[in-house]
């Protein structure tokens, strides 16, 4: 069972007190105690979505379809398609700085069904793995500019927990 103030199962909390994880404390050090999930609202027995509004049309009540992404993740094919390729080093930056210092790095790109872009940067080194990504809007597409930063997560994979979300100058200083 996972915990409502922290997300961790209940396994990873302290014996005894049940104090949430010390990776889960505030700026000022608290932490909170494991609580238990309330249960979940009625679901619609065919979509999983709340229950529908008999007076509503049916249309409305619908899921919104979700089409196949424009461009599945793959490596990017040019300068346009990753986040640097105009010179500024961002994603191109971070992969070499990472690349230097003993790290694996794979570059990745993808467009989804609505033409927004994506760029990310694969790293890992022994039991690390980080990803950081940027994002384009549809409106600079086929530019070299328009990149933004997204985020940045990190893990270990030798330990069972949740990857922690990063900003992309807290990985660089990760890397080095």
């Amino acid at each position: 069972m996972r915990c409502a103030s922290c997300g961790y199962l209940e396994a990873y909390h302290d014996l005894g007190t049940l104090r949430c994880p010390i990776e889960t404390a505030d700026r000022a050090g608290h932490r909170g105690s494991f609580k238990v999930r309330p249960p979940l609202a009625a679901r619609h027995p065919w979509f999983g979505g709340p229950p529908v509004d008999r007076g509503a049309k049916m249309e409305e009540a619908l899921p919104e379809e979700v089409l196949p992404p424009l461009v599945p993740a793959r490596l990017p094919w040019g300068p346009a398609e990753y986040a640097g390729g105009d010179g500024n080093k961002q994603a191109t930056k971070l992969g070499r700085a990472a690349a230097e210092r003993g790290w694996m790095a794979q570059p990745a790109y993808w467009r989804s069904a609505t033409g927004d872009e994506g760029c990310a940067v694969q790293l890992a080194k022994g039991p690390l793995r980080a990803v950081a990504t940027w994002k384009r809007p549809v409106a600079d597409f086929g530019k070299l500019t328009g990149w933004k930063v997204d985020c940045a997560y990190a893990w270990r994979v030798d330990v069972a927990r949740i990857p922690t979300k990063l900003t992309h100058t807290e990985l660089e200083g990760l890397i080095k």
